[in-house]
C-alpha cells in the first residue's frame, strides 16, 4: 500500500514539475525565444486556402488566461500589417479540445479579429496535428473543463507543393519586430 501511494505521489510530482517547466517561462521570459527551421509538415486544414502564410496558435475556444490575451495581441499585431501582407498571411486558431460544437472555433477565432480561421478537429485527428508542432496538452488538474497546453506560435509557409514549419516563438509577448521582419523575409523568398 506505501508502495503505491509513493509511486502515485511520483508520478504526479513528475507531471507537475513538467507543467512547470513548460509553463513558467511564458510568464518570466520577455523577448524573442524562437526557433528557425525549415520542417515540412503535410496537414490538409493549414494553408488550406489562398494564403501564403499562417501563424498558428493551437489551444481551446473559451481559454480565458493563456488564449484570450494571446489571439487578443495577435489581432492587434495583424492588424499593424499592411494590406498587401494581410492577403498574404493569416492566423489559424486551431482547437485542441474537440468541442462538441463544430462552429466554436471559427467563432472564438473571429471574436478576435473577423480574418482569423478557427479550425475544428475531432478526437481522432488533434494528436495528427499536435504531433509535428510538438504541442503540449492535457485536461487540468486543477479544473477538467480546461487544458493545459503549449502557448507557443508557429509560422508555417506553403512552397509550391510543400508546407513548411519555419518559425517557433516561445516567449509571450511575442515579440511583434521580430515577427514582422520574418514574415517580410518570408514574403520576399516566394
Amino acid at each position: 500500500m506505501k508502495s503505491r501511494v509513493y509511486a502515485t505521489f511520483f508520478i504526479l510530482l513528475i507531471i507537475l514539475i513538467s507543467v512547470l517547466v513548460m509553463i513558467i517561462p511564458t510568464f518570466f521570459t520577455n523577448g524573442i525565444s524562437r526557433i528557425e527551421l525549415k520542417q515540412e509538415i503535410d496537414l490538409p486544414l493549414i494553408l488550406n486556402d489562398e494564403k501564403d502564410i499562417k501563424l498558428i496558435f493551437f489551444g481551446y475556444a473559451g481559454c480565458a488566461d493563456i488564449c484570450t490575451p494571446r489571439l487578443d495581441y495577435l489581432s492587434k499585431m495583424y492588424e499593424k500589417l499592411d494590406e498587401e501582407t494581410k492577403q498574404r498571411v493569416g492566423v489559424e486558431f486551431i482547437d485542441i479540445s474537440a468541442p462538441i460544437d463544430t462552429t466554436l472555433p471559427q467563432k472564438f477565432a473571429e471574436a478576435f479579429h473577423k480574418d482569423f480561421k478557427g479550425i475544428y478537429l475531432d478526437k481522432n485527428t488533434i494528436r495528427k496535428y499536435t504531433k509535428p508542432f510538438k504541442v503540449y496538452f492535457s485536461n487540468s488538474f486543477i479544473d477538467k473543463t480546461e487544458y493545459d497546453h503549449t502557448t507557443n506560435l508557429y509560422i508555417v509557409k506553403k512552397d509550391k507543393n510543400k508546407k513548411e514549419l519555419r518559425y517557433i516563438y516561445s516567449a509571450y509577448p511575442y515579440d511583434m519586430t521580430q515577427i514582422n521582419l520574418d514574415l517580410k523575409e518570408l514574403l520576399n523568398e516566394s
